[in-house]
């Protein structure tokens, strides 16, 4: 008899560490996403792509992210995002970011994220980057895919795709809101706001580095 319960005990707190461990894993893990990735599709970003079309000055993490969220390491705000940055292609220390998602490549993980940080003149932007880390976890590059943000008349975001030869397109768009008179202060504000392509930017990753194939820049219309 005391054979039996003991086995049933044990039976149980094995049971138990079990289940408590397959709720944090499932808690923290992300999603596994498969290529072609693109942005529009992206149940993760489409309420960002519709906050962009309102009249907020700053678009913000939802408060489901910032509660998960957690600080970019000290290896991490050293290397120099790559693309289109407003400001400091770098990540000042004590931000936070939350995981979007994932893809595998070459034996590297390659991580979508989204975090705030602050650009020129105390502008808030809200940055989606691709992370390259190597097998052993160290990041090896990143890439700025799109970053959401209004400043003066305009807004700005991007769309962009991953496609399954694992090239890059990011086409980078502005929203001009207001007219602008001789002195440069806004006269006449915009009631249909319509995005323009401004620069469109093509990458390839290569060994976990995200090399660049060609940048188009337009010259959008103020109408």
């Amino acid at each position: 008899m005391f054979k039996t319960r003991s086995d049933f005990f044990w039976k149980t707190i094995i049971l138990y560490i079990m289940v408590i461990a397959s709720i944090g894993c499932d808690f923290s893990q992300a999603t596994r996403l498969e290529l072609p990735i693109d942005s529009r599709h992206l149940q993760q970003l489409a309420f960002y792509y519709k906050e962009t079309n309102s009249n907020l000055t700053g678009v913000k993490l939802t408060e489901e992210y910032i509660k998960n969220a957690v600080p970019f390491n000290a290896q991490e705000v050293e290397i120099p995002v790559k693309g289109e940055n407003f400001l400091s292609p770098y990540i000042a220390k004590g931000v936070k970011y939350f995981e979007l998602g994932y893809f595998k490549y070459e034996g590297g993980i390659y991580k979508i994220i989204i975090y705030n940080k602050i650009g020129e003149s105390d502008t808030l932007l809200l940055n989606v980057q691709l992370n390259s880390y190597d097998a052993n976890g160290i990041l090896t590059d990143a890439l700025l895919l799109s970053s959401f943000f209004s400043y003066e008349d305009i807004s700005r975001f991007s769309y962009f795709i991953i496609s399954s030869d694992h090239e890059i397109l990011i086409n980078n768009y502005v929203i001009v809101r207001c007219e602008e008179g001789d002195e440069g202060i806004s006269e006449r504000c915009i009631n249909k706001l319509i995005p323009q392509i401004y620069l469109t930017e093509k990458y390839k990753i290569t060994n976990g580095k995200f090399n660049v194939i060609s940048t188009s820049k337009v010259n959008y219309i103020i109408r």
